[in-house]
């Protein structure tokens, strides 16, 4: 029955040779299936290639028609492709030092899929006017319907995305276990942890939040409850990562809105100094305790996480070029997850990885900022800028706290594609609407603010 993750390949070929473009293909199709399907379950065909999963095999054919039959249309070069590559390379190298090739190749095919292919084609499709906005509102609308399956399972403990197809697997998959805090199940949806869950609707809810204000939806109660079932997917994770990563992302959107970016920046300095003074003691007194010590679960969990960074550190340091590899790295104390994503890279991959890495997160903010700064406190494009540095942050943020596994490798990297995009574009009809008098008013404004009509 494992078989069953290649018929997502039969389905992309047939859609394919039936004339659906390859963009397309990657919206109403790729998406779907690498949002509402877990990403664990995976087959192998034969021994020396790698393995398939749902999502990989929707994704080769529609690439292979990209990169073959439409020679790459809709991209354009720019030079934060090249880190994403080069972040690629060295993971394929560190495994290689490792642990020769073998394992080295399936890890750069799977990586490719998951980092390089999707920021490639996302960032194509956001080059074309009449697919920018359908894009985000698939992305959304997805974590909407994967939402209601998380509030269902938040409150009954049935997780109707993964059990279905956990019945038919015929052998050992992972994440089977039940997390509960505060009386409630912890819903993870299709995504393989609950902070994995949380992690994704800290990057989708600010862009379902632009799209409601917008109203780029039909009728604008849909485009406000996506976005509200977009921020009950982080609350019904009950992961305080996500959570924090999603209020601090409100805040940015609060500032980079307001008309009064030094008045607003005063306030959340004060703000963020008389918090920081009082908290910060108080976490690392929290902390500072063994996990056998502990008073609480979560007590627990955050000494775990400081334990975990005090013991691997002096490990990368016995390897800091190029790591240990995905699957060969000491296990220290029995600290088998590494849930911190920097960490992560550092042990599997290296340093200099790690600085690669470092580099493409510090690249997408800094050109997201300096274009946000460049527009209008209150032009659409600005305001989107803005929604997508909160969902970096978000991101930015929560990957200390976890590994950046399963989909939401792939939102990560389709992030900076849709910023890269909105930057290469400079913003210039980002936004294809409908050519009503009202709508094209509030598009074309002058430097006064009043609307043009012809």
């Amino acid at each position: 029955m494992d078989k069953l993750a290649l018929l997502p390949l039969i389905g992309g070929i047939f859609l394919l040779t039936r004339g659906m473009d390859s963009r397309k293909a990657f919206l109403v199709y790729f998406l779907p299936i690498l949002t509402l399907i877990p990403a664990y379950y995976d087959t192998k065909l034969v021994s020396g290639i790698p393995e398939f999963t749902f999502w990989s095999s929707a994704l080769i054919p529609i690439l292979f028609v990209w990169v073959i039959n439409e020679k790459l249309e809709g991209y354009e070069f720019s030079w934060i492709d090249v880190i994403i590559i080069l972040h690629v390379v060295f993971i394929f190298y560190a495994q290689f030092e490792a642990t020769g090739y073998k394992d080295a190749q399936k890890i750069a095919f799977r990586e490719t899929l998951k980092r390089i292919a999707p920021f490639f084609m996302l960032k194509a499709i956001m080059s074309d006017p009449e697919r920018r906005i359908p894009a985000l509102k698939a992305i959304t609308v997805l974590g909407a319907i994967v939402s209601l399956f998380m509030l269902y399972e938040f409150r009954f403990y049935a997780n109707f995305l993964d059990s279905f197809i956990r019945k038919l697997w015929p052998h050992w998959v992972p994440w089977d276990g039940t997390m509960s805090r505060y009386g409630f199940k912890r819903a993870a949806g299709s995504f393989a942890h609950p902070i994995s869950a949380g992690y994704f609707f800290a990057m989708t809810a600010p862009i379902a939040f632009w799209l409601w204000k917008q109203e780029l939806f039909k009728d604008n109660r849909i485009g406000l409850i996506v976005f509200g079932l977009n921020v009950f997917g982080v609350i019904t994770s009950i992961s305080r990562a996500p959570i924090a990563g999603l209020l601090l992302g409100a805040i940015i959107i609060w500032f980079g809105w307001s008309r009064s970016k030094s008045l607003s920046g005063t306030f959340l300095t004060l703000t963020a100094i008389a918090g920081l003074s009082i908290m910060v003691p108080q976490f690392v007194e929290y902390v500072s305790v063994k996990r056998s010590h502990a008073q609480t679960q979560d007590q627990e969990n955050a000494a775990y996480r400081k334990e975990m960074l005090d013991n691997y550190i002096e490990i990368i340091a016995d390897k800091p070029e190029w790591g240990y590899g995905r699957y060969t790295f000491p296990v220290i104390k029995g600290q088998k997850s590494i849930d911190n994503e920097y960490l992560f890279i550092a042990i599997t991959s290296g340093l200099y990885n790690l600085a690669i890495y470092v580099t493409l997160i510090i690249a997408v903010l800094v050109r997201l900022l300096l274009f946000a700064v460049r527009h209008r406190y209150d032009s659409p494009q600005g305001q989107l800028a803005w929604v997508l540095i909160a969902a970096w942050i978000s991101a930015i943020f929560t990957q200390a706290t976890v590994y950046s596994g399963m989909q939401t490798t792939h939102y990560f990297f389709m992030i900076a594609a849709i910023s890269e995009a909105l930057v290469l574009t400079k913003g210039q009809a980002f936004l294809q609407l409908s050519p009503s008098i009202k709508e094209v008013s509030k598009e074309i404004q002058n430097g006064y603010n009043f609307s043009r009509t012809l």
